[in-house]
């Protein structure tokens, strides 16, 4: 079976990203509500989409972000002071954020975790797997719900297939994250189940407990070696912050990227990202939000959502680079970026 007729079912939700909020209004209220936004790695764009929409929608609020910084220990005070401020909201960003300072589905620690002010989460790839939310359809948790960004890993090799066909996938992940753990179990699980060879490589980390950078150029060279078609990072914190320094050492050596994350491809030099705009699951964030502080619907009744059309990004600069061209099909409904030109390691 050709890879295009694989990904031809998935092509609609491959498109740019509409967002369509039909049969919900929200008239501006006169009421002031505290939102306490707990991120990352500062106010990137789904921190800016969230406020956008708030702020669109009339919605009389303060939202108060805190930087962790990519710092764990630094998530304890800001539970404190959501606690402290008796803040109407707290949203966090991503898989670590949020497992500290909600808990687990079974293991909540009122002194130590938030249980009583509501919370939505967002860009947390699998909160299922990570243990955060009993199913996608409740969190099983009466305080808490949110977003999962993840495109299912099926569609991603499907569309990637459909660039280039590939017979061997080198996959790199943070042995440090959970999220990038289980990323990479599902990867190798489709390897069996979709015919291709897996060559995998994760990061070890340092005395200090950080990932070691030092280990990429190494890890891509395996894979060099071992003629891969494409180097695969589907979910990581730490190589998305980290995304120049990562592609341009597979230019340097000569392998194409191919990731779950936007940026990787728009503002680094990925050649292929298929992914959920980072923007838009703020914004869809943020509608959960709306139904909490001002439909007063509890989060426990508000499913676990995710964006229903996924964007497909080449990078042609990139491609150029490595003059591995992309089928005219693709184009059609592929969104073609430059991404950054620098390809430096």
């Amino acid at each position: 079976m050709s890879s295009r007729f694989w990904l031809r079912p998935y092509i609609p939700i491959l498109l740019p990203i509409l967002f369509l909020f039909s049969g919900v209004t929200a008239a501006a209220t006169q009421s002031e509500f505290t939102i306490l936004m707990v991120v990352w790695r500062g106010c990137e764009h789904a921190c800016q989409g969230f406020k956008d929409y708030i702020r669109e929608r009339g919605i009389a609020s303060e939202i108060i972000i805190r930087d962790a910084q990519r710092d764990l220990s630094l998530l304890p005070e800001f539970v404190h002071e959501a606690k402290k401020r008796k803040v109407d909201l707290v949203v966090t960003w991503g898989t670590s954020v949020t497992r500290d300072m909600v808990g687990t589905f079974d293991t909540v620690d009122p002194a130590n975790h938030i249980t009583e002010i509501p919370v939505i989460f967002m860009l947390v790839a699998d909160p299922v797997g990570a243990n955060i939310i009993e199913s996608y359809d409740s969190s099983g948790r009466n305080n808490v719900t949110g977003t999962r960004n993840r495109v299912p890993e099926e569609v991603q090799l499907k569309a990637i297939s459909a660039y280039r066909p590939f017979r061997k996938l080198g996959l790199l992940f943070n042995k440090n994250e959970l999220n990038s753990v289980l990323n990479a179990e599902k990867i190798k699980t489709l390897a069996g189940q979709m015919g291709f060879e897996l060559f995998s490589d994760g990061l070890s980390s340092k005395a200090n407990g950080k990932p070691n950078i030092e280990e990429i150029p190494a890890a891509i060279s395996s894979m060099k070696q071992a003629n891969v078609d494409f180097i695969y990072i589907g979910s990581s914190s730490f190589l998305m912050a980290n995304r120049d320094y990562v592609t341009s050492e597979a230019i340097r050596q000569g392998l194409p990227v191919a990731t779950a994350y936007e940026a990787m491809a728009s503002e680094s030099h990925a050649l292929v990202a298929v992914a959920s705009r980072y923007y838009n699951v703020g914004k869809l964030a943020a509608f959960q939000a709306e139904q909490v502080l001002i439909n007063k619907v509890p989060p426990i009744q508000i499913p676990i959502r995710s964006l229903s059309r996924y964007s497909y990004i080449i990078n042609m600069e990139t491609a150029r680079l490595l003059k591995i061209y992309p089928p005219l099909d693709v184009l059609r409904y592929a969104e073609v970026v430059k991404g950054s030109q620098d390809t430096r390691p």
